[in-house]
């Protein structure tokens, strides 16, 4: 069961006792960042060493910089929770293939002004072989099957550890009718970079259901490979190492 405390103006969402106080330490700061994955105006991800521990942690920025993004934690609990609440549900009904979150720490007043979300480092290697994309595909069926998709389906986003096959930097959403995102998740994973490489053929082992939601996806999906599309999304790169809040 997920509970909530606040501290420093923050709100921390966490299970364990022990996770409540690692939140609040890490909202002391005091922790010493070992390396950062990631530092740019739209994400932060660092690992950090926290009471002789290693863990990650990540601090989803651009609900808070970019204009819609922003707007839209109005009414939605921002990305950290989220993902912690739709990865709870998912181990209640027996996917244990997420990562989950120890703690997630929300500071908001009309918008999400700050978040961060911590979590275990987990040792483990990259994707490389078709064997483990097999294993990956079986995973996918599966959280299809319950509703669940990715959001951003490819190699990069699982992690193969002693426990197996993970999955990580998801909010594991819903969809409740179509397979319009379980769609975009299987075409997103067929231009995968590994995947193009070994030559694998994604839907050999699972081929999501064809219906008006995967046509939308399969429409949207080539209508971003246009020349035209690609020079826009260029400029907004551009645009947004300038500063532009795109």
């Amino acid at each position: 069961m997920i509970k909530k405390s606040e501290y420093k103006n923050f709100e921390i969402h966490y299970k364990t006792e022990a996770s409540k106080i690692l939140a609040q330490k890490v909202l002391d700061t005091d922790y010493k960042v070992v390396q950062e994955y990631k530092n740019t105006e739209r994400n932060y991800v660092a690992k950090i060493i926290l009471d002789e521990k290693t863990y990650v942690l990540k601090s989803p920025k651009a609900e808070t910089v970019i204009p819609q993004r922003k707007l839209g934690t109005a009414f939605k609990k921002g990305e950290g929770l989220t993902s912690f609440l739709n990865i709870d549900r998912a181990q209640e009904i027996g996917i244990d293939f997420f990562i989950e979150p120890l703690a997630v720490m929300v500071r908001r007043g009309v918008f999400v002004k700050e978040s961060f979300i911590l979590m275990d480092y987990i040792e483990g290697e990259n994707i490389k072989t078709v064997e483990d994309i097999d294993i990956i595909m079986k995973m996918v069926e599966r959280i299809h099957e319950k509703g669940i998709y990715h959001g951003d389906l490819n190699t990069s986003n699982f992690i193969k550890t002693k426990a197996g096959i993970k999955i990580i930097d998801s909010q594991a959403k819903r969809e409740k009718i179509w397979h319009f995102k379980r769609g975009y998740d299987i075409l997103t994973m067929k231009n995968d970079l590994l995947v193009l490489l070994l030559k694998y053929d994604v839907e050999k082992n699972y081929r999501v259901k064809r219906d008006l939601g995967y046509l939308l996806a399969y429409f949207i999906k080539n209508f971003k490979k246009l020349s035209l599309i690609k020079k826009i999304r260029e400029i907004k790169i551009k645009l947004r190492n300038k500063g532009w809040k795109v």
